[in-house]
């Protein structure tokens, strides 16, 4: 279930996450579980269910998502990312991607992409190839502001929005590994079964579709919390207004 569940959820992110560190370019569901007691009730189809067959039902349910939002953190070569991202399979997406270098947030619907930055993060980024006036410069120009960027930048940034794609293609229902069932918990109110496997953890909804609603990964070199909410809600693509968007392209 390691693999299954940890790698395939960190695919997207990853991808995301190297975008912004080299400077190329909440809601119902509680972001942990609570408690560690068995959910009481009448009995439930998954307590008839080895691991693996709920493994695969949660396979199932995520294929067909067409929109997730990912909460959370993980790591991309040794560093830190922190997560929070609506996006779809049509390659649209709202929310931020953040590191040691600062917090990115990005909206994009079709080839149109915004993205805003605080200044720590401006900062590093044009003071690889300017001087210190230069970048200091420029900094005042892009802190607060939504920035519309030059074609091959945005598409470069893009791609942090095309991870839906990529995390649904490489699920498949059959586990990887021999995961056990641990007591059931609760996520916001609501019942989960929980999935152990070495140090990887999965929770997933008792209710409604049985979606994957978190992962994580202790220890290790990729250490990881993702939560999985807002499934198949559409993604908010409204543009910022106009008077707060800069097209560097018009800069001399």
């Amino acid at each position: 279930m390691k693999h299954y569940f940890a790698n395939c959820a960190a695919v997207a992110l990853l991808c995301a996450a190297t975008v912004v560190i080299t400077g190329c370019s909440p809601d119902s569901a509680a972001t942990g579980a609570q408690g560690t007691a068995s959910v009481t009730g009448t009995e439930h189809p998954f307590d008839t269910m080895t691991p693996e067959q709920i493994t695969a039902q949660a396979g199932e349910a995520l294929k067909g998502t067409s929109s997730l939002r990912l909460t959370g953190r993980t790591n991309s070569e040794g560093r830190q990312v922190e997560v929070d991202l609506a996006m779809d399979v049509h390659g649209s997406c709202n929310g931020m991607v953040g590191n040691s270098l600062g917090t990115m947030r990005i909206i994009k619907k079709g080839a149109l992409v915004y993205v805003k930055a605080e200044e720590d993060y401006w900062r590093a980024t044009f003071s690889r190839g300017m001087t210190a006036e230069q970048t200091e410069e420029y900094v005042a120009l892009f802190k607060g502001r939504w920035v519309k960027p030059p074609t091959m930048m945005s598409k470069t940034v893009g791609r942090i929005c095309d991870g839906l794609d990529v995390l649904l293609g490489k699920l498949s229902p059959a586990s990887a590994g021999n995961p056990t069932r641990e007591a059931d918990a609760t996520m916001g109110g609501r019942a989960v079964a929980v999935l152990a496997e070495e140090t990887a953890t999965a929770y997933i909804a008792k209710e409604g579709r049985p979606y994957l609603l978190r992962v994580t990964v202790e220890g290790g070199n990729e250490p990881m919390d993702l939560t999985l909410t807002d499934h198949n809600k559409p993604v908010d693509t409204t543009p910022p207004p106009p008077h707060q968007i800069l097209d560097p392209t018009k800069l001399r």
